[in-house]
């Protein structure tokens, strides 16, 4: 078997047809639930049409979306990371240090958080492709070490004072748009064309379908999961970064059930944890749903327990959902 056509013969029992239908049905769902949404959340509330509070959703939608293009990219090789939410307090909390307490100028403070983000992300993939630690056991060890870390840095202090070169990353707007909509956007259409046009996106998909295969067909997978983990890992940073740009203040709690947002964003949009499927738009498609679902909630007057509620029943939902799409196989 050749490497190429590994991501063809991932499900030998389908057609390329056939998956692209599938493909396009959880899609089309995840659109009729958005429109679904709105409409609810409209008549509960005249302000969620408001160009005002859409020009928010698009600044809330910017995070989890940058975080679910890289949880995209974990769970199609049927791995997971629960340690998003805690990634990004402490590399929120690396960048307000090193902009406000070193002083670094803003891009310097920016590669240094992504840095510290790809090592994190390369000690969960040796971790897991190195010591055998399955992938949710290494990354919930690494979920209480970095929201451990982010405590320690200022023994719990919320850090204030970022420069105005700093904050400018996600506050502003270029033709309208949010500046970190823009990031996110960026973002998800490079990871889109390497999902789906390059040899490291089969390489992902194949590794999820099947690692034996893969390895049989001379994809180094250990390598490449650990690739995955470290571009987990930048992409929580950046996260991170976008944050504290957005709401001038590094929190060491900041980030918290980010990781189930980005989860049940990529399920929704058509990924699937058994790995070998995954789409970037479904997953953006899916962390609209989820934002809008938030703000809607908040502005309808929702209790944000009851918030917590319904976001636990979303998430095992959209697993249920995937069981049911894998079974219909």
């Amino acid at each position: 078997m050749s490497v190429e056509s590994l991501s063809v013969t991932a499900y030998p029992r389908q057609s390329r047809r056939t998956r692209l239908l599938q493909e396009l049905r959880q899609l089309a769902f995840a659109l009729a639930s958005i429109i679904a949404l709105t409409i609810i959340f409209a008549l509960l509330n005249a302000r969620f049409m408001s160009p005002v509070n859409w020009y928010h959703i698009a600044q809330q939608v910017a995070i989890i979306a940058i975080l679910a293009v890289g949880q995209t990219f974990v769970i199609a090789t049927a791995g997971i990371d629960i340690s998003q939410g805690s990634v990004v307090a402490l590399t929120a909390m690396i960048s307000a240090l090193a902009a406000v307490n070193l002083g670094m100028p803003p891009i310097v403070a920016v590669l240094l958080t992504l840095l510290a983000g790809a090592l994190v992300g390369l000690v969960m993939g040796l971790t897991i492709t190195t010591l055998g630690v399955p992938p949710f056991i290494a990354t919930l060890g690494m979920l209480a070490v970095a929201l451990g870390g982010a405590l320690l840095t200022t023994n719990g202090t919320p850090v204030f004072g970022l420069p105005q070169g700093f904050l400018v990353i996600a506050q502003g707007d270029f033709l309208g748009f949010p500046h970190m909509a823009w990031i996110a956007l960026i973002l998800a259409l490079i990871a889109a064309f390497v999902l789906n046009r390059t040899r490291f996106g089969r390489y992902t998909l194949a590794i999820g379908s099947n690692a034996e295969s893969a390895r049989r067909a001379g994809i180094d997978v250990r390598r490449h999961l650990t690739l995955i983990y470290v571009l987990a890992g930048a992409t929580s940073a950046l996260a991170g970064i976008v944050y504290v740009a957005y709401t001038a203040a590094a929190q060491p709690t900041a980030g918290q059930n980010y990781e189930l947002y980005s989860i049940a964003a990529v399920v929704i949009g058509g990924g699937s944890l058994f790995g070998g499927v995954g789409t970037i738009l479904g997953s953006v498609l899916g962390a609209l749903l989820m934002t809008i679902l938030r703000n809607g909630t908040e502005l309808a007057g929702i209790s944000p327990y009851v918030e917590q509620v319904i976001l636990g029943v979303v998430v095992v939902g959209a697993v249920y959902v995937d069981n049911l799409r894998r079974r219909l196989r």
